[in-house]
């Protein structure tokens, strides 16, 4: 607190291993803090948090709107969004409360196809006017600050997609030729193609930005010629 008097702190906690003595000791930081701090809650037991008046959101993303409509009601004050939820950006600036990505996961479950899951480029950070908060998953700190400066002061990432976002399996998909309008097309496409839409955008620019597929091309062109 005393390094970064201007930060803001999210603690995470476990409702259930937490006696009385303990919530106490959360009112104290909560004002020492001057109020910039708040409760990550690992399980839906937030009556504490409402009895002492204590900021809380999920520590665990959310995916879907009815869910999050139901805590905003409960009190929540910020939460942490992803799936079907981060591809519908008109929603979620008219709520009240702090929006959340992590850019640099796709929150894919069960191994799942990630492609289409609630990522973030670095270029794509100026359309996401609904969100409030970008954070990252890392190992370190170092991994973090390097996160940062990509996101908030490059701005671009040339490289492989892979080595920004965790999840992503193929790793020759080259960023920096995705084109400028994918993510305009994803931020209200509520991940129709999870629903029998037809809809293959995404798999297909990351098809065409793969330097396997880019091979192929070259190859195939080079044939012709001849």
């Amino acid at each position: 607190m005393e390094v970064n008097p201007e930060a803001s702190y999210i603690v995470e906690i476990n409702p259930t291993e937490l006696e009385n003595k303990d919530w106490d000791t959360v009112v104290q930081y909560y004002k020492m803090t001057q109020k910039k701090f708040k409760v990550a809650l690992t399980t839906f037991d937030f009556t504490q948090c409402v009895e002492r008046k204590i900021p809380f959101m999920m520590a665990q993303p959310i995916e879907s709107g009815w869910i999050l409509n139901a805590l905003i009601q409960k009190g929540i004050c910020s939460a942490r969004i992803t799936g079907e939820l981060a591809h519908n950006l008109n929603f979620l600036a008219t709520l009240p409360i702090e929006i959340r990505v992590v850019a640099n996961t796709s929150d894919a479950p069960f191994g799942y196809d990630p492609l289409v899951g609630g990522w973030f480029r670095p270029e794509d950070l100026y359309q996401l006017d609904a969100i409030d908060v970008c954070e990252f998953v890392s190992h370190d700190m170092r991994e973090e600050q390097a996160l940062y400066r990509i996101y908030a002061e490059q701005h671009e990432w040339p490289g492989e997609l892979f080595m920004l976002v965790k999840d992503i399996q193929n790793q020759d998909i080259l960023n920096r030729l995705i084109p400028p309008q994918f993510q305009e097309r994803r931020n209200n496409c509520k991940m129709r193609c999870q629903n029998g839409d037809g809809c293959h955008f995404c798999r297909t620019v990351t098809y065409f930005t793969r330097l396997k597929t880019m091979k192929k091309i070259k190859e195939q062109l080079e044939q012709n010629n001849d």
